[in-house]
């Protein structure tokens, strides 16, 4: 789940920065110049199925600048059985961007949360490294890669925040890196110019991590999740955001900084409203505009939940990874859940949503 659940670990520590490889990809070359801001749907849903609402809302956003989206997509979902490959929904995603103008920045998430994601048939832990597993992912990728470029994709990401299982098994970690270099030198081999990596926490990057040096050496760019919210899921003071995010974009060091989410929730239960959501993406555009190496933003998430929707993610999460939290931290997180999106149901924006809007227009114009 794309939950940003590693937070939990979040400590104030920082690391040096990390050299990025040597590469041509390494400017994202296919990705227009200055910053492309960003949304996403929840689990990376399509755009297509919106109701007019927040259609119309979101659309009206693209008028004013906001020119890419986020999409997710599992290896099973794109090949449930080894050879049988399934492209007809990433191919329905890919066009509905188009035709609404935004370009897509795709992970497909062979880890997740700390949890490898993989089809049945393939081994995990160290296995990830195999020639054959390397072999029948880069059969997926000699598919897939056509369509993203099809679609102006500029960004392939390759599993997110696997930090929290991988820094402390250094054999699935040396796998999962052989796994990501063989598949950004297969990318590579289509197209040279299309940039690939994988996306890691904020507590990654402060310290430095051993997951986030071994991906930052085999990666075009690592991009970030980010959210000001400390480990007990009280969210910082507005006069801190700015300084916190400073942190994580001093400790990236040199290269283009891809955010994959950037989040700022509303529960009053972590100590957020509507008005701290706004202030909070105020402070966040703020210092990204102060912040050139910023390429790509992406606001999580573009709609709230439904009711329905809502109970059935926090059921799922206090079944799967709430059990060892102190019931008071478990809520906040559950709250959390249900309080991320910029964009009420019925397409109505919040106040946060506003202030995206104008930003982006602002920065990107």
């Amino acid at each position: 789940m794309r939950l940003l659940v590693a937070l939990i670990l979040l400590a104030g520590c920082s690391a040096a920065p990390v050299d990025p490889p040597d590469s041509e990809a390494s400017s994202i070359p296919l990705l227009a110049p200055g910053l492309t801001m960003a949304t996403t749907l929840y689990g990376g849903g399509r755009t297509a199925d919106l109701e007019a609402g927040p259609r119309a809302t979101l659309e009206a956003a693209i008028d004013r600048g906001l020119g890419g989206f986020a999409l997710y997509v599992d290896w099973v979902d794109l090949e449930p059985e080894p050879g049988r490959y399934t492209l007809d929904d990433l191919t329905a995603k890919l066009d509905a961007l188009d035709r609404l103008g935004v370009v897509p920045f795709l992970n497909i998430t062979v880890g997740d949360s700390e949890d490898l994601n993989l089809p049945p048939g393939v081994p995990d832990g160290e296995a990830l490294g195999d020639p054959e597993v390397i072999e029948r992912f880069g059969r997926v990728l000699d598919r897939v890669v056509p369509l993203l470029l099809a679609g102006d994709g500029f960004f392939l990401g390759l599993g997110n925040e696997m930090g929290g299982s991988l820094d402390d098994d250094r054999p699935a970690r040396e796998a999962y890196a052989a796994f990501v270099e063989a598949a950004r030198e297969r990318v590579h081999g289509i197209e040279p110019r299309l940039a690939v990596g994988v996306t890691l926490t904020t507590f990654d990057v402060r310290t430095g991590s051993p997951t986030y040096r071994a991906m930052r050496a085999v990666s075009d760019a690592v991009a970030v999740n980010h959210a000001p919210i400390p480990a007990d899921f009280v969210v910082l003071d507005v006069e801190d955001i700015r300084a916190d995010f400073r942190e994580t974009i001093d400790a990236y060091g040199e290269g283009p900084l891809l955010i994959q989410e950037l989040t700022c929730p509303n529960p009053a239960s972590m100590g957020a409203s509507d008005a701290w959501q706004a202030d909070c993406f105020r402070e966040l555009f703020a210092e990204i505009e102060a912040t050139p190496q910023i390429r790509f933003a992406s606001v999580f998430t573009f709609l709230d939940f439904d009711a329905a929707t809502c109970t059935a993610v926090q059921d799922a999460l206090f079944q799967d990874e709430l059990d060892d939290l102190p019931d008071d931290v478990a809520q906040r997180l559950a709250d959390y859940l249900c309080g991320l999106g910029v964009v009420n149901v019925d397409g109505s924006p919040s106040p946060a949503w506003d202030v995206i809007v104008e930003r982006t227009e602002a920065l990107t114009r």
